[in-house]
């Protein structure tokens, strides 16, 4: 029978503790890194993104309710019915929109006005992250 012989070598030791003591190091500073960059918090908004969001919305609402409103006119429905609709999808984009950038907006108050081919609607629009915004919006236009 053979004997085996047993090595006092512990040069494969300080091989493994030398990678362990390398790769804790490349983790710490992964880690590191990773808070500096600010990857390791939820994505908050604060007051200037709700304002900027607030402006954005303000500016576009009218073109785009009167472009959704005429297109759905155009196809058939009935004036005050494609108004609404049209109020109802962009509140669904803009929710959408908000969403992504940590704020939630929705229309209170709707009111629509139909005068012939002449339209009238007045919202308010609810912004609110860790401020809140109240915005009336009026909107008129005519559909021909």
């Amino acid at each position: 029978m053979k004997k085996k012989e047993l090595f006092n070598d512990e040069s494969a030791q300080m091989l493994l503790a030398a990678g362990l003591v390398l790769l804790m190091s490349l983790l710490s500073m992964s880690l590191y890194g990773v808070k500096v960059a600010g990857y390791d918090l939820p994505r908050t908004s604060d007051v200037n993104d709700v304002l900027d969001a607030t402006e954005e919305v303000e500016s576009m609402f009218l073109p785009i309710l009167e472009n959704r409103t005429q297109i759905r006119f155009d196809t058939g429905m009935n004036l005050n019915d494609a108004t609404l609709d049209s109020l109802e999808t962009i509140e669904s984009d803009i929710k959408n929109h908000g969403i992504l950038r940590g704020i939630q907006f929705s229309f209170s108050e709707k009111e629509i006005i139909v005068n012939e081919n002449n339209v009238t609607v007045n919202i308010i629009l609810n912004v609110v992250s860790d401020s809140i915004i109240e915005l009336p919006l009026s909107a008129s236009y005519t559909i021909s």
